[in-house]
């Protein structure tokens, strides 16, 4: 990690300059705990500029049309995109990277701060423990509210669901689920 790295947000207590770290674990951080500064990193591996290039090429290989990336953290107030967009990005996901899905499930990632002390990144998707959650990501900005992208099983099968600007995610969600389980 270098001081570059971490000028954007640098919020994580585990990022420091200095640091050596894998693109794995950056990863880790920013799917399982939202780790703004991790996903910004993470793209200096390739060049954030050409990262972001790669995102947005990416969306429109997925027919994404309403998707805009402008930072890969996420925080961008430029960053634009729909349910229906990110529902072809969770299906994408689902079919062809299911690793990353099964990552959002985990709430057992540790890494060691500047001291030494192992500090234990929470997961944000509070559904991981939910035996049905398949994977997913949430998402807040106070101008966007609540979001989350996600994969249920539904009575057995896979049903992907995106929330936008939601007051509380985790009752849209349970609301929607229930919903489902009545007619799949």
């Amino acid at each position: 990690m270098t001081e570059e790295m971490l000028l954007p947000l640098g919020q994580t207590p585990v990022l420091y300059s200095g640091l050596k770290i894998t693109a794995s674990d950056l990863l880790k951080a920013t799917i399982i705990q939202s780790s703004n500064d991790s996903a910004e990193a993470l793209s200096y591996f390739l060049g954030k500029e050409d990262f972001i290039k790669l995102m947005n090429k990416k969306a429109g290989e997925l027919g994404m049309s309403n998707t805009v990336y402008s930072d890969t953290s996420g925080l961008s107030l430029n960053n634009k995109s729909a349910a229906s967009d990110l529902i072809k990005l969770i299906s994408y996901i689902y079919k062809n990277h299911p690793q990353i899905l099964e990552i959002s499930k985990k709430n057992d990632f540790w890494l060691p701060d500047q001291s030494g002390n192992m500090l234990k990144f929470e997961n944000e998707n509070k559904f991981y423990y939910i035996g049905e959650f398949v994977g997913g990501k949430s998402g807040y900005l106070k101008e966007a509210k609540q979001t989350f992208n996600s994969v249920f099983n539904v009575n057995g099968r896979p049903v992907a669901i995106a929330v936008l600007y939601s007051d509380n995610r985790i009752a849209d969600i349970f609301s929607i689920l229930h919903q489902l389980e009545s007619i799949l």
